[in-house]
Order: structure tokens, then sequence, then C-alpha cells
């Protein structure tokens, strides 16, 4: 990683105006309740989980939905202000509250799941915030993050787009999922391992006149044979616009 430090004051910015403009989620609720199928199970009673960039709180609700006590943190005043107005049937389950991933403000040993949608894209260094879920974690407790896939050309097009229509943050950086599973050894985690997600062509959505037949769930007619062609020139870690990467605290 040779980019220099997060700029966090243009981060609270860019989602404070966020905020202003919608409800907000990095991914759609059945993503979510997908992933934590894979990875954390259906009943997560008794697990105390933080997540790290919670946004308008879709993430954290789902979380509670399934017994968790749940921490949501973000960078943007604003989003959490609108968090906490969102979901008042799990008012005693979701604390949230404004924080920064390199300096959580919770106790040593203290959270079960350090959980991040589309966060860590935004840190060009990733180092402190690794060292920082090491700290709150017991042991045995769970990284669990979902990231844009460097390696799949859709996605890196659909980066290039948006930054030329001045749709990034100021730190936006698709991530090598191979590249974060070695970081993570590195810090410590032990049983890194990831797996590929959303196999999509996102730029077609970013297109005047025809972005109204193409989204998240529209348009796979046209795009699924585009797709399955691609794929039978693509390794498997090339095969979706984002990855989900867990690993385990010693």
């Amino acid at each position: 990683m040779s980019h220099s430090s997060q700029d966090k004051h243009g981060e609270q910015r860019f989602w404070d105006k966020m905020a202003r403009e919608r409800i907000y989620a990095a991914f759609d609720k059945h993503e979510y309740l997908e992933m934590f199928d894979k990875t954390l199970g259906t009943d997560l009673t008794g697990q105390r989980i933080v997540d790290i960039g919670c946004a308008s709180g879709v993430s954290a609700a789902l979380l509670a939905s399934r017994g968790a006590e749940v921490v949501g943190l973000d960078i943007s005043p604003e989003l959490i202000e609108q968090a906490k107005t969102l979901w008042p049937e799990y008012g005693g389950q979701i604390h949230f509250a404004t924080g920064d991933a390199e300096r959580l403000e919770l106790e040593d040993g203290s959270v079960d799941v350090c959980f991040f949608g589309g966060v860590l894209h935004h840190f060009p260094e990733r180092e402190r915030v690794y060292q920082e879920c090491l700290r709150v974690l017991k042991p045995g407790g769970r990284f669990l993050a979902l990231e844009p896939n460097r390696l799949d050309f859709f996605e890196r097009i659909e980066w290039a787009v948006a930054d030329l229509r001045g749709k990034l943050s100021p730190n936006e950086y698709p991530i090598d999922p191979n590249t974060m599973k070695q970081e993570l050894r590195q810090a410590g985690f032990q049983n890194a391992r990831f797996f590929v997600t959303r196999s999509d062509i996102p730029v077609l959505a970013q297109i005047p006149f025809v972005r109204r037949w193409f989204s998240r769930q529209k348009g796979f007619g046209f795009k699924r044979p585009i797709l399955r062609f691609a794929n039978a020139f693509r390794a498997p870690d090339s095969r979706g616009t984002f990855f989900v990467i867990e690993g385990t605290r010693p």
C-alpha cells in the first residue's frame, strides 16, 4: 500500500453530504443477509458486534435482528444522527456513535466480531485498523469485511468512470483480496480466507439513457451471457466485483 494516510476531514465531509441526500447502505439487505448466513450464522444471540462504518445503520439493524448486541460506529456525525432515528425497534440492542476505525473507543477484548461493510477500501494504510481490531476482539473473535475487488476488471472500469464523475470519496481504492489476506496474516490474524461475490457489470448503471434498465438487480438478461463469456477466461478470484474476507484473533 503506497498511498498516504486517510484524509479524515475529507471523508467526514463526503459522508455528511451523503447523509443529507439519502439513507445510505453500501449493499442491499439480501447481500448482507447472505454474507451473514455464510460467515456468522442466523442466531447471533449473546454476540457483541461492532459495525465499523455503519452508515445509516442498515447492517447494524440486520445484525440486531439476529439477536446481536451491536455498536454502530461511523466517521460521519450526520449519518450517525440519521441511524439513531431509523431503528427504534432495536433501541435496546444498538448503540450508535461517531468513531474512527483507527482509534476505537472500546475496551480490550470486549467484542466478538469486528464487521466492515465496504469500509476498508477507504483506508490507504490499514495496519492500524487491523491492530485496533486485534485489541478489541476477544480471543477467537472474528474479523469480517466486504470490499471491492480490484481483480475484477468490470469493477475497475466502474471505479474509473465513478472517479471521472466525482462520485468517489477522497481515499477510495479497490483492494486485491490476496493482498489483504496476506495483510491479515502479517497483522496476526489466523485462518484468513476470502470468497468473491456480486458478479456484475456495474458501470452500465452509470451510463445515461441506458442506466434505467441496469442496477444491482436489473439487466441480467443482457449481463449474464457477457459474464459467462468473460468468466471462461478469468481466474475464480476475478469473477466478483466484491469479496468477503475474514480472519480470527488468536
